[in-house]
This record gives structure tokens, C-alpha cells and sequence, in this order.
């Protein structure tokens, strides 16, 4: 099968772009995988084509616009040559308004657009610096939830794939009818870099280079976009925790300053390490005794089913997507409301103090990462693309690539990063 991947980035680190290339690697195993994207990190592309596709990186409302318009004008203007036909086209999100056979979105835009608009999520706005980037993500959010009404508000015979049940229901509110034939495909994980052995490697190596002593007990926290995934419920929670031996390790890029004084303020700062972002996020799992996730709004919360993989016991909440996966008390805790710090605080002391629930539940958090692997994804969405193809009514778009790019479109090849 030729497969066409549209995305603006591809990496390990984090988000769609690691879902993206943990797909892409699975696919061109056994099929022509051709990826047109902005960047493209650590894939070795001796087994897939990469085209580049000009575009800015900020800020990220322009980083959106611009990617979006060239993909689309580089796919409308290769579909004029016939020399290579690709059977499935598919995007990872709303990148490009050229037709596509499969979306796979990651982010219901206009669930984040209400949540903003009715500050449920709201970003600071004290300082220029963060006035400024409140305006380019505002700007962001409103253009993206309206390519994403006009490419997926209406019917079509696209597949959408969404990666949570509760995104399928996001969509079913937002576009009805248009969005009734949603899949479901679970994000995967990695669950032999991701694996609870990780510990004997990695524990004390990380606990030392960050001062916390093996005694100690370490909470952790992932991911960026700080206001959406719930930081400052967790240092409300900490300042709660009255016990000096608990930590919080927060790992990601984010305000570090803003959230620093916020900690500050609530007396907890001596107790908080920022760990800027991470590309070895698996060796902090290892470090930590309770991975915590209080998020306002998580599509599925890909670091959620890392830290069951490693073996450890998770707090998040119940609008996470991967809540889907976990059974309260049976292989991590749910809580009510990311706002509910007493009720956040008081899961968290109840996996402090008991170390055998802590093991049972980071047990059965294993086995359930188990069942998710980045192979089943990739044969979950073959089965979606297989479904495309056979549709007798379906006229399936027709793009064809050259077998010499003119100028202004790069063809790049890189080797594997170590």
C-alpha cells in the first residue's frame, strides 16, 4: 500500500508528533510510507520518502497558517502528476485543506475553544511577555477550531479517527451527523522503553542529580500547556500534602517563572524540581513513586499510559481521555474535578501512606499499558484505510508524486538519532 502521512512535525519527544512516528515506523515495515512535514527527527529515512513542506515556526498561529497553505498548494500541485499514485492520504489532524482519505485528530479544537472562551482554562496575563502569548494562542485556537469546522463540520467519506471516546463524543456535540461515524484507535506505548525494570537503571542516577534522597517520596507530573493539564491544582494539593519528605517533579515546558512564584506563594517551592522538557521522560518514571495529571481538558494524555507502562500508580482526572483504561481503585485513582484539590490531596495521601497499594496499583497499571501496543495501532488504522479502499462509491483522491520535485519542494533525507 503507497501512504501518504501529512503532519508538521514528526519526533519522539511528545504529542501528535510522537504518535506520528511511532505510526509511521510501524507502517514502513511492510508499505510505501511517504511523510510530508515541516521537521522530521529520529525516523530512519532510508525506509520512507520525506518531503519537506515550508513553513514558520513563530509564532504558533502563523506556524499553523503557513504550514497549512503550503501542504495544501504542494498536494494540489503534485496531484497534476501522474507518476506515482498514493492509495491513502492521511492527516495528522487539520493540516491541510487538500483532500485527504483519513484524519486522525488528536485535538478537538472546538472543545478548547469553549473551554477558553468560558475561562475554564485561562492562561496568565501579567506580565507583556505572557500577554503576548495569550494573543498568539488565542489567534491559534479560533483559526484551527474553524479549518477544523470547515473540514470536518459537514458530511463526507472521510474516516475521522479520534483517540478517545470522549473525543468521540467532543465531536458528536460539536458536528453531529457530520461526526457520527467517528473511530476510535487508543494511542499506543512503547512498553519496552516504557517498563517498570526501568528502576534498577535509572532511580538513583535521576533522584541525585535533582537532590531528592532514596527515602524521599516523588510525585510527577508531564506535559506542557501548564493551564490546561493542571499544574497549579497540583502545587494547591502539595501545599495540602503537609509532609516535607514529598516532592513534585514537573517535567515539560512551561512558565517556569510565573509557576515558580505561584509555588512560592503557596509555600511549596522548596518542594517542586522543573525539569525543562525531555526526550528521556521514561528515566523520570523510573525516579518517581506517583505520576499525578490533574488535567481541565486531555484528549487521551499519551504520558498517562507511559506512567502505567513503567509501573507506576496514576492520579488523573476524569475528563481524561485515558481515563477510558483505568478503573478507579483498581489500577490507578480518578478524581471528581481537577478543581478538587481536596479531594486531588487526598488520593495522593492515601498512595503515600500505604507502599503495598502503590505496588498492586502500579502492577495492574502494567499489565492494562499492556494491551496498547504501537503495533495494534498501526493494524487498527491498516483496517480503517482497507475500509477507504473498499468503498465502491468512494472517490478516493488521486495524488501523484514526481519523480523529481521541482525546486521549491526538498526531498530530505537524515539518519536515525541515537
Amino acid at each position: 500500500m503507497r501512504i501518504a502521512v501529512i503532519t508538521s512535525g514528526v519526533h519522539h519527544q511528545a504529542g501528535p508528533a510522537k504518535v506520528t512516528a511511532a505510526l509511521v515506523e510501524s507502517l514502513c515495515e511492510d508499505h510505501e510510507v511517504s511523510v510530508f512535514s515541516h521537521s522530521i527527527e529520529g525516523i530512519d529515512l532510508s525506509k520512507i520518502k520525506h518531503y519537506k513542506v515550508p513553513a514558520i515556526t513563530r509564532p504558533n498561529f502563523l506556524a499553523y497558517l503557513t504550514f497549512l497553505v503550503s501542504s495544501t498548494i504542494i498536494l494540489a500541485a503534485l496531484s497534476c502528476l501522474r507518476k506515482i499514485s498514493f492509495d491513502i492520504i492521511h492527516s495528522a489532524g487539520c493540516c491541510c485543506a487538500f483532500s485527504t482519505n483519513v484524519i486522525t485528530s488528536h485535538f478537538c479544537e472546538k472543545e478548547g475553544l469553549r473551554l477558553e472562551r468560558s475561562n475554564i482554562i485561562e492562561m496568565p496575563h501579567k506580565s507583556m511577555r505572557q500577554k503576548l502569548k495569550a494573543l498568539d494562542h488565542s489567534i491559534y485556537r479560533r483559526l484551527a477550531a474553524f479549518v477544523e469546522g470547515v473540514i470536518i463540520g459537514r458530511d463526507s467519506p472521510k474516516a475521522l479517527i479520534v483517540v478517545s471516546k470522549s473525543m468521540k463524543r467532543e465531536f458528536i456535540r460539536h458536528y453531529g451527523n457530520a461526526a457520527k461515524n467517528i473511530i476510535v484507535i487508543p494511542n499506543g506505548v512503547d512498553t519496552l522503553r516504557f517498563h517498570p525494570t526501568n528502576r534498577l537503571l535509572y532511580r538513583d542516577q535521576v533522584r541525585q542529580e535533582h537532590g531528592v534522597s532514596r527515602s524521599e517520596l516523588l510525585l510527577m507530573f508531564a506535559g506542557g500547556d501548564w493551564e490546561r493539564k493542571g499544574v497549579l491544582h497540583i502545587m494547591e494539593a502539595l501545599s495540602v500534602v503537609q509532609r516535607p519528605d514529598v516532592k513534585l517533579l514537573i517535567c515539560g515546558s512551561g512558565d517556569e517563572k510565573f509557576y515558580g512564584q505561584l509555588a512560592e506563594l503557596k509555600r511549596v517551592r522548596d518542594r517542586i524540581i522543573f525539569v525543562p522538557q525531555s526526550s528521556n521522560l521514561w528515566k523520570y518514571y523510573a525516579a518517581s513513586d506517583i505520576f499525578v495529571l490533574p488535567t481541565v481538558y486531555e484528549p487521551f494524555g499519551l504520558v498517562i499510559v507511559e506512567a502505567m507502562a513503567s509501573g507506576l500508580p496514576v492520579i488523573t482526572s476524569r475528563v481524561a481521555g485515558a481515563a477510558d483504561i483505568i478503573i478507579d481503585g483498581v489500577n490507578g485513582l480518578l478524581i471528581r474535578a481537577p478543581s478538587d484539590v481536596n479531594d486531588l490531596a487526598a488520593k495522593i495521601e492515601l498512595l503515600l501512606s500505604n507502599a503495598k497499594l502503590r505496588k498492586t496499583m502500579g502492577e495492574r497499571a502494567r499489565k492494562t499499558a499492556e494491551k496498547f501496543s504501537w503495533d495494534q495501532v498501526a493494524q487498527k488504522t491498516l483496517e480503517v484505510y482497507n475500509t477507504i479502499l473498499n468503498r465502491p462509491y468512494l472517490e478516493r483522491p488521486r495524488l501523484s508524486v514526481p519523480e523529481r520535485l521541482p525546486r521549491d519542494i526538498h526531498r530530505t533525507r537524515h539518519r536515525r538519532k541515537p
